[in-house]
């Protein structure tokens, strides 16, 4: 990366050794040749942006949403009732039928 640095100094510093000179009113006068800022700017941008780190990635996960054990869809019985109880399995609630006393 260093070597390309200096690369680009020296092909810079080389648009300075071409000066236009012109005749003008009886005596010569610098006219100097601004063609090399346009694309100096382009490359600087070019190599600023080839340089920077990437940004992280930004990864967004959805949110869990308890929700309650849902009843189920068939009617129920009058001599029972629907009950949440924890199974020892799988350590979680189960909604099961279970009859009145």
């Amino acid at each position: 990366m260093k070597k390309f640095v200096l690369l680009l100094a020296l092909l810079s510093l080389s648009v300075y050794a071409d000066a236009h000179w012109q005749h003008g009113g009886g005596h010569y006068v610098y006219r100097p040749n601004y063609g090399w800022v346009v694309p100096a700017v382009i490359g600087g941008v070019i190599v600023y942006d080839a340089t920077r780190p990437a940004p992280p990635a930004v990864i967004y996960y959805p949110t869990p949403v308890a929700q309650p054990p849902l009843a189920p869809y068939w009617p129920t019985p009058a001599d029972a009732h629907w009950e949440a109880i924890l199974d020892a399995n799988c350590n979680c609630y189960r909604t099961v039928l279970v009859p009145n006393r």
